[in-house]
């Protein structure tokens, strides 16, 4: 279990309960991560891949993205957009690839 952190002393330690109801708030708010994969064909004409910016699309539908190597920072409309604008480079094809979850692997981080 994660520790909530306080940074103020005058409060009295949270009974365990609110704990609780604190990780359940930020579990049900928290953005979903994800990644812009940029597809394209090399020299050799083999296909290769790359992650091309990382991202976190919000309840609302939009989208925060950020270039792996910090060349650029955007906010969509929606996390697809991102996909489009590096499929827009030539000979490119962008997709959106979700991390698998803790509970997708078993408890597992890859």
């Amino acid at each position: 279990m994660v520790t909530v952190a306080s940074n103020s002393s005058s409060l009295p330690e949270p009974p365990h309960s609110f704990c609780d109801e604190i990780h359940a708030l930020v579990n049900a708010t928290a953005p979903r991560l994800f990644a812009v994969v940029e597809e394209y064909a090399t020299e050799d004409g083999d296909r290769d891949a790359r992650v091309a910016a990382w991202g976190l699309a919000h309840e609302d539908g939009s989208a925060q993205v950020a270039a792996w190597d910090g060349g650029f920072r955007m906010s969509l409309r929606n996390p697809e957009r991102a996909a489009q604008l590096i499929s827009m480079r030539p000979g490119s094809v962008g997709s959106l690839v979700w991390p698998q979850t803790e509970s997708d692997m078993g408890g597992l981080l890859a």
